[in-house]
């Protein structure tokens, strides 16, 4: 039997994205490259938001004066620069391509690349667990 399998759009690049439930997390993201820089777009808004407050503006003075008396101590004033390192000539390893391999109409998770279901949820599983307070055991017996 195939895997149940959810469908949902990457909250970066937009691309629809199949996961199934093993891999779900509750993911928002296509991959790893999405996540990553949404994580860092958000982390350089939090750091302009920091920076337009007072503590922020007198921490980065401090981290400018430092910078600066750091520069002015080194002073090593360099007239020719070095050739930059030539690329080896490699070649690629040959890879066969997933893609073909694949059947038609079949969908496969996006990232384990495992076949699932056709039949797609939108929403998240919600895995419920026991009340564990409210077992049979622990009620009071009738008056």
């Amino acid at each position: 039997m195939k895997t149940s399998a959810r469908e949902f759009n990457c909250a970066r690049c937009h691309i629809q994205v199949v996961i199934c439930s093993f891999c779900d997390r509750g993911n928002i993201y296509c991959g790893r490259i999405c996540s990553r820089r949404s994580r860092v777009l958000n982390h350089c808004l939090a750091n302009q938001i920091y920076q337009k407050t007072i503590k922020g503006r007198q921490k980065h003075a401090q981290r400018q004066r430092r910078y600066r008396q750091r520069e002015k101590e080194k002073q090593q004033k360099v007239t020719d620069q070095g050739s930059n390192d030539l690329p080896p000539n490699d070649l690629l390893p040959s890879v066969p391509s997933e893609e073909k391999s694949q059947k038609k109409g079949q969908l496969y998770c996006h990232f384990c690349r495992n076949a699932v279901s056709t039949f797609l949820r939108n929403g998240f599983l919600r895995h419920h667990q026991e009340d564990k307070g409210h077992n049979s055991s622990s009620w009071p017996l009738g008056p």
